[in-house]
């Protein structure tokens, strides 16, 4: 009950941040609140919103997957350069995904068989599935793709973007998937203590091997939906997503533990991310100061357990020390 009232508290308190900031820009800058302007926020937040729900399900069950930006370079990559190779579409879009489960297995793979750290595994993986997208492309951009494709990117259905609705469909299976069916409930107990998960009959392998092939293949998905909304594969696609993503879903209070989070909260501080982002464009401000915001914002959420406690104890000491004086 407790876990219940945490999680409902943070989605509460990530609403009310989300509308202040809305409220903060509508009152900075007349702009903001402009058809344009919001359909703009939908389109380019929906490729991060569906990295975001990949790393969810893996954080989730207590893993970690830095290739997730990697992965939709990849996709891309592939559907690419099969496309210039002369390849059907339908076989062309199911290769770019079974090149994002492909990964996320041998993530999996690593992780399992020779027991090393989730991190140092995707880091790894990260650096290898970028060098392949770099010998693919040779460094070119690939804008030479399939025109009916392209004009996905800019669809609309009763005027919201057809990759936003996307991103809402996904998010909503992964929901269900993770708080109404079986597999959910053993992602979750894997995350939040593997070893009572084994004892409970729990096959904890197969799970990672399920959690990273969903990120794969929603990392994937993402990969060909930002080709779509750029009309182009570029190399360096998603290579700053790991840290925007993960900031996100840990603000969204997925706990990098394992065993929390979810999926409603990992949107929602998307959006807050994304609404920032937006109104430091408005209002002219260097990107320089959006990296830094951002990385001082993780340091904050990672370690605001260990950080609280230190100012703690500090001005403790301050207080004890004061009185002995």
């Amino acid at each position: 009950m407790r876990r219940v009232r945490s999680s409902n508290l943070i989605l509460l308190v990530l609403t009310a941040v989300n509308v202040l900031i809305m409220g903060l820009l509508t009152a900075l800058s007349p702009t903001f609140l402009s058809y344009g302007n919001l359909s703009a926020v939908m389109l380019r937040m929906s490729e991060l919103s569906m990295l975001a729900i990949a790393e969810t399900i893996v954080l989730i069950a207590g893993g970690f997957d830095l290739t997730i930006g990697a992965v939709m370079a990849l996709s891309a990559t592939v559907f690419g350069t099969l496309y210039v190779a002369g390849l059907p579409f339908p076989l062309l879009v199911i290769l770019a995904l079974a090149s994002g489960v492909a990964v996320g297995l041998l993530n999996a793979l690593l992780v399992v068989v020779l027991r090393l750290q989730p991190f140092i595994v995707t880091l790894a993986t990260m650096s290898i599935v970028r060098s392949v997208v770099y010998w693919l492309l040779k460094g070119n951009v690939l804008s030479n793709l399939p025109e009916g494709f392209l004009n996905l990117g800019y669809l609309y259905v009763l005027k919201i973007p057809l990759l936003f609705l996307i991103v809402v469909a996904v998010a909503v299976l992964v929901f269900v998937l993770l708080r109404r069916t079986v597999i959910g409930r053993r992602i979750f107990a894997v995350g939040g203590n593997e070893r009572t998960a084994f004892l409970s009959g729990i096959h904890e392998d197969r799970v990672k091997y399920l959690v990273y092939a969903l990120s794969g293949l929603i990392s994937a998905m993402a990969g060909l939906m930002y080709t779509a909304r750029i009309r182009a594969v570029v190399p360096d696609m998603g290579i700053t997503s790991p840290l925007e993503v993960i900031t996100a879903v840990l603000i969204g209070g997925t706990a990098i533990t394992g065993g929390k989070g979810s999926v409603l909260g990992s949107m929602l501080g998307i959006l807050a991310m994304y609404l920032l982002l937006n109104g430091f464009n408005l209002l002219g401000l260097n990107p320089f100061w959006q990296t830094i915001i951002l990385g001082v914002i993780l340091i904050y959420v990672v370690g605001q357990e260990n950080i609280v406690r230190g100012l703690r104890s500090f001005f403790g000491r301050r207080r004890v020390q004061q009185r002995r004086a």
